[in-house]
C-alpha cells in the first residue's frame, strides 16, 4: 500500500499482524535488523498454531539466537493496548494541527485516562529530532512565555495580595521583573524551514548565545531579533539585525513574524487543546508542536509514516529501575 493512501480509518481497521507489518517496512527499510547485536538478516519463525502470545511472525537472530519482532525496542514495547489503537493516536497526533489531549484519547479509543496519558507521552518522545543540520539562511530568533491559567472565577495570585496588602495584612512584596515566574521557551526559526525550540531558566545572554551557536550555522546566516538585551552581543558572531518592537515591527525584510506565528500556534494549542501544561512536561509538549511544523508540506499519512520510522527507544524517565526487553513484545 502507497503511503500517501493510508488513512486513520484504514488504520484503526488494521490487525495487529498488519500494524507489526508496516511498523517492520518503516523501520528496516533494506531488512530485519536485531535489536540485540545488530546483526543482519535473521530468519522468520512462523508459528502455526495459537498459543499463550499473540504475536504469529517472529525473527531470530543467527548471531546471538535472541528472538525478536518489530515492537521490542520501540515505544511500543510491552504494551497491552492493541496496535491499531497506537496507530490511531499516533496518526491523530501527527494530523492534528493543534494537538490531541489525553481525554480524547481517554474517550473515542476506549482506553484508560492513564493509559491514554503515557501513550501520548511515548509518542511524544518518539517525536524528538534525533538529530538536525545547522540552521542556516534567514534566522528569526525570539522568546516567550507560558503563562499559566487559573480556574474560572478564582482570583490569580496577584489579585489576593493585592487584596492583603490593601487590608494591612501583608506588607507590599518587592517588585518582580514581568514574567518572571513564567516557564520561558527559546526559539530559532530558518525563515520558510524548519524551528527549534527549548525551555530555558530564563531569556539572557550567557544561556541563549550558547543555544544558538549550537543551533546555527554562523558562517551562513543572518539573524534577526527583537531588542531584547540578551541579543546584543550577538553581532560579533554573525551578521544581526534588529526590529525595534516599540517604534516599529516590520520594516522590509526585517522581521520576527514568523517565529511569532509559531508562538501563536504554540500557545493555541496549549491554552485551547492542553489547558494546563506542567513546567516538567513542558519539553514534550515543544517536541510534539516541533515535530509537525517541521513537516507541515507534507501529507498527514506521510507525516504518520515517519513518525513510524523513529518510535525506537522506550520511554523510561518515569521508571526508577531499568526494564528488561521483552523479546515477544
Amino acid at each position: 500500500m502507497a503511503t500517501t493512501a493510508i488513512s486513520f480509518q484504514q488504520v484503526l481497521r488494521w490487525t495487529d499482524e498488519e500494524c507489526r507489518g508496516f511498523l517492520g517496512r518503516q523501520r528496516w527499510p533494506n531488512g530485519p535488523i536485531c535489536p540485540k547485536c545488530g546483526a543482519t538478516e535473521p530468519y522468520a519463525i512462523t508459528r502455526k498454531s495459537r498459543t499463550k502470545n499473540a504475536v504469529q511472525c517472529l525473527y531470530k537472530c543467527r548471531a546471538c539466537k535472541k528472538q525478536f519482532s518489530a515492537t521490542v525496542g520501540t515505544i511500543f514495547e510491552d504494551s497491552k493496548i492493541p496496535l491499531n489503537k497506537w496507530f490511531a493516536a499516533i496518526f491523530l497526533m501527527c494530523s492534528s494541527k493543534k494537538g490531541i489531549s489525553a481525554h480524547w484519547m481517554h474517550r473515542n479509543l476506549d482506553i484508560t485516562y492513564k493509559s491514554a496519558w503515557y501513550m501520548c507521552h511515548r509518542i511524544r518522545e518518539a517525536m524528538r529530532e534525533k538529530g538536525f543540520d545547522l540552521l542556516s539562511g534567514t534566522i528569526e530568533a525570539d522568546e516567550t512565555y507560558i503563562h499559566p491559567r487559573t480556574r474560572r472565577g478564582h482570583p490569580t495570585w496577584h489579585e489576593n495580595v493585592k487584596d492583603e496588602v490593601e487590608m494591612g495584612l501583608r506588607p507590599k512584596p518587592a517588585p518582580k521583573a514581568p514574567y518572571q515566574d513564567n516557564p520561558t521557551v527559546f526559539g530559532i526559526l530558518e525563515r520558510g524551514g524548519r524551528v527549534r525550540t527549548v525551555k530555558v531558566p530564563a531569556a539572557t545572554s550567557a544561556v541563549l548565545k550558547p543555544i544558538m551557536g549550537q543551533m546555527i550555522d554562523m558562517s551562513n546566516a543572518r539573524l534577526i531579533t527583537d531588542g531584547h538585551s540578551a541579543y546584543r552581543q550577538i553581532s560579533r558572531y554573525l551578521p544581526h539585525d534588529v526590529i525595534d518592537h516599540e517604534v516599529e515591527y516590520v520594516r522590509g525584510q526585517v522581521h520576527t513574524q514568523g517565529i511569532e506565528n509559531y508562538w501563536s500556534l504554540l500557545k493555541r494549542g496549549l491554552y485551547g487543546v492542553f489547558h494546563h501544561v506542567g513546567e516538567g512536561y513542558l519539553p514534550q509538549y515543544l517536541n510534539e508542536f516541533e515535530f509537525r511544523f517541521n513537516r507541515r508540506r507534507v501529507s498527514d499519512a506521510e507525516r504518520f509514516a515517519a513518525l513510524m520510522g523513529q518510535t525506537q527507544g522506550r520511554l523510561l524517565w518515569y521508571c526508577r529501575t531499568a526494564q528488561d526487553a521483552n523479546p515477544f513484545a
